[in-house]
């Protein structure tokens, strides 16, 4: 692992010493996030990605995230509002509890419907564990509860009048590390306030015990510390004696904190990191005393792009706890040089409704479409083979490039970089309000005239003859193959006869299949048909040494999906071609990015142009200097089916109960599910559903 780092490394320091033509260093990370190496172990290989790469840059900044870890006495500690509830209660955009209010002296959290479950990760602790303690409050008297544990029957009971905390024993042998879930189901609701909420109780918390009860943790996580003349932003050991957290680590990543305590014993500040399939390992421990600060850096390069439970721990009597925290924890990646191409007058996006990202070539071998026209773009531009579309349908997608963030569309970015935006549409996945930025808008369906890629391109070749004179940023939106008007038998019956089946004079499942796919792929070869056509006629218009030209999907199509399922790995990732005038390749062609959103193509637009950066990632550095992808989360909602991809790994569900998961680096087919092999990807999996829409 560490040799293909120093490799990346090295790399990476020829291009920021003579790869580009306009070097520019990244920014220094703000003071505070910059700790000096006092750590009691060396940090390994990090310091050398500093010197070669400059200041690192934050990734996670743990003190901001408190409201995305998971913390834990004996065990898990899950309370209405505080850290990981929204992550052990919700799932995307879905959840049975109501916000947090208070209610008698504490947090609790309304249920808006008969029953609810909080879904939440073991760690090594779990065996151990021996009881489970809830706090509950019924809306009335009577109100008679059952609660599960992993679906099996912990215990039902009566509720007595006002809240109260209950104890039931676990069965023996604790729990599993791993995911859990502990659910509650109410016999009748009544009306709770006013309007039509209906209710039947609340929960204050649920934490799980091992033999010894400690006393009752109090309800502050994060505070301000101020140790020997060191303050800041904490995270609290107590009440919790852990924070984790589950996530994907980027190359060169590292942990730095102060730990410090203020008053009291001597406490272990410890930090373990845990993958799937291997024991916990400790990566540091420290031991610091009263009035003092210890300064930590911890090296995770070997975590990079690995689902990992990083746990900050600290052990001591419940008293020292109680003074000891982590100071301003962070973790800083490289700051890699930013590598920008010569800005570009220009900007086309051509978008292809239903275009998916395992059809088109881009140089790889293998059954697919032909599309020499994207082929050649890729060739002497670059590549990205799956990025995110993050929906079902072409509106998604379209949503994505053309609304990154609330506020700010992607017209209204190209115009504050100086550009006239055009929108030239022949897709019914385009809402009006995406629209409204663009200084030019022609809606081929809107108007009622034959909507088809033919007459886009006339329509960009009167659009060319009036305003190519000023720059401009041009979205044009084709809805082949998706759709397909005209669609050309030659093609159809060429990629027929390729495909021989067994039987060919029956219609087996295996023949209808085939033909679905030739059917597909015809359209595919005419919608890079038309890409070449684009090409010609920005060549004709004589503004195509000056543009810089992206060719995305906006949604594939998926042939084989059974009926209902719709955020299946074929729809959700596309391809995407950025072709620049002053970056063309002659010789190999640059490797294939994987990775990357749709939201990031707003970002990478704004790159092109030389503009400051605006939402999302740019994914220039990555496509035409090879810069590693900062891994990012990315998400999809259609009704009740939910999809995440973080890094190389895909997340699919019908519900909290039925999420399933697949690593697309070794298994790109999605072929292995792995969601009960592999409990904390999945889980930092679920957890990247409520990091990005």
């Amino acid at each position: 692992m560490r040799a293909l780092h120093l490799a990346w490394t090295l790399a990476l320091a020829g291009l920021a010493a003579g790869g580009c033509d306009d070097p520019s260093p990244t920014p220094a990370a703000p003071a505070d996030a910059a700790v000096p190496d006092a750590s009691p172990r060396p940090v390994g290989f990090a310091p050398l990605l500093d010197t070669l790469l400059g200041e690192p840059v934050p990734f996670l900044r743990l003190v901001d995230a408190a409201d995305r870890a998971h913390v834990r006495r004996e065990g898990p500690v899950l309370t209405p509002g505080g850290p990981g509830w929204e992550r052990v209660t919700r799932l995307a955009a879905r959840s049975p509890w109501l916000p947090a209010t208070p209610l008698d002296d504490r947090a609790a959290s309304w249920l808006d419907s008969i029953g609810g479950s909080l879904y939440f990760p073991v760690g090594p602790e779990g065996p151990g564990l021996s009881r489970l303690r809830v706090w509950l409050h019924p809306v009335a008297r009577g109100q008679v509860v059952s609660l599960f544990v992993d679906e099996q029957p912990l215990s039902t009971l009566r509720l007595a009048e006002g809240g109260k905390a209950y104890t039931f024993p676990l069965p023996a042998g604790g729990l599993a590390p791993g995911e859990h879930d502990v659910r509650l189901w109410f016999r009748f609701r009544r009306p709770k306030g006013r309007g039509d909420l209906r209710t039947p109780g609340a929960l204050g918390g649920v934490r799980l015990l091992g033999p010894e009860t400690p006393a009752a943790p109090s309800l502050a996580w994060v505070g301000e510390m101020d140790v020997a003349g060191v303050s800041g932003r904490a995270l609290l050991a107590g009440p919790p004696a852990g924070w984790r957290y589950y996530l994907l680590p980027p190359a060169g990543a590292r942990l730095t904190a102060r730990a410090a305590v203020s008053a009291g014993d001597p406490v272990d500040f410890v930090v373990r990191a845990t993958v799937d399939d291997e024991p916990p390992r400790e990566l540091l421990r420290v031991q610091v005393s009263r009035g003092s600060v210890a300064e930590l850096q911890v090296d995770l390069g070997a975590y990079a792009d690995r689902p990992v439970a990083l746990s900050l721990d600290a052990e001591g009597s419940t008293r020292a706890l109680e003074h000891a925290a982590w100071i301003e924890p962070v973790i800083l990646m490289p700051g890699l040089p930013r590598t920008r191409p010569a800005p570009v007058r220009n900007v086309v996006i051509w978008t292809v409704d239903g275009l998916r990202a395992d059809r088109v070539g881009l140089g790889r071998g293998g059954d697919r479409a032909a599309t020499p026209n994207l082929d050649l773009l890729a060739a002497e531009g670059a590549a990205a083979v799956d990025v995110w579309a993050g929906g079902a349908t072409p509106q998604d997608g379209h949503g994505r490039l053309l609304a990154p963030q609330p506020g700010a569309t992607l017209a209204d970015l190209a115009v504050a970089a100086g550009r006239r935006a055009g929108l030239l549409a022949a897709s019914g996945g385009i809402e009006a309000d995406w629209a409204q930025g663009f200084t030019t808008r022609l809606d081929l369906r809107r108007l009622g005239d034959r909507a088809d890629t033919r007459s886009l391109l006339a329509e960009l070749d009167d659009w060319l003859d009036v305003r190519k004179r000023e720059p401009f940023v041009l979205y044009i939106a084709t809805d082949d193959p998706l759709v397909a008007l005209d669609p050309p038998p030659g093609y159809e019956a060429a990629y027929r006869r390729s495909r021989p089946v067994e039987a060919p004079n029956e219609q087996t499942p295996e023949r209808a299949r085939r033909d679905r796919l030739a059917a597909y792929d015809a359209r595919v070869s005419v919608a890079d048909y038309w890409i070449g056509q684009l090409m010609a006629v920005l060549g004709s218009h004589g503004v195509l040494e000056d543009t810089a030209v992206i060719i995305v999907g906006t949604v594939g199509d998926d042939l084989e999906a059974a009926r209902g399922e719709l955020l299946t790995p074929d729809r959700l990732q596309v391809p995407l071609v950025i072709w620049h005038p002053g970056l063309r390749r002659t010789g190999e062609p640059r490797p294939l990015v994987h990775g990357g959103d749709l939201h990031d193509v707003a970002t990478t637009v704004l790159g092109l142009l030389g503009a400051p950066a605006g939402p999302g990632q740019d994914l220039l550095p990555a496509l035409f200097f090879g810069r590693p992808l900062s891994p990012e989360p990315s998400a999809a909602v259609a009704g009740n089916q939910v999809a995440a991809r973080y890094g190389r790994w895909l997340l699919r569900g019908l519900g909290a109960r039925e999420l399933r998961l697949w690593n697309l680096a070794d298994d790109p087919t999605a072929a292995d599910e792995l969601s009960g092999r592999r409990p904390i990807a999945l889980r930092v999996l679920r957890d990247s559903l409520l990091d990005r829409p």
